[in-house]
């Protein structure tokens, strides 16, 4: 039997890499914000499609946390300009969960990986959100 270095680094390497981010690392599609933060919204209305075919897929996107972030929480709005905060329009922005753990203020450009949600989301007969992403991390 002989032995090859190569086959057995490559082995050690996917042996050491964690699935979850072998996976979603190279099977996200990259996704520009503001494609999602820019559309023009009408309660009950039919999203673009550029929109909605990105449904339930992985995405790669950059964008800021919303002024105001609560820190310790699992929920923060992810929004394409730095200093937007307070918004009342569901289209402007993206509700994060974080899979695991909690938030830690992260004022500059950061870039999240996730399975994305598309729909109106109610509560209250209100449409509280329109996209929502799950993360493991944002770091």
């Amino acid at each position: 039997m002989r032995f090859h270095l190569g086959t057995f680094l490559l082995g050690i390497l996917f042996v050491a890499t964690p699935l979850a981010v072998a996976v979603g690392a190279f099977d996200a599609e990259d996704v520009e914000i503001e494609v999602l933060t820019g559309i023009e919204y009408r309660r009950g209305r039919a999203l673009p499609s550029e929109v909605t075919e990105l449904n339930g897929k992985e995405v790669r996107i950059e964008g800021y946390m919303a002024l105001g972030t609560i820190e310790g929480a699992t929920v923060f709005e992810f929004v394409p300009e730095e200093c937007e905060c307070g918004r009342s329009k569901v289209q402007h922005f993206i509700e994060v969960t974080l899979l695991n753990g909690v938030v830690t203020y992260e004022p500059g450009r950061i870039k999240l990986t996730g399975k994305l949600d598309i729909g109106e989301k109610e509560e209250d007969g209100f449409v509280v959100s329109l996209y929502r992403l799950e993360v493991e991390q944002y770091r």
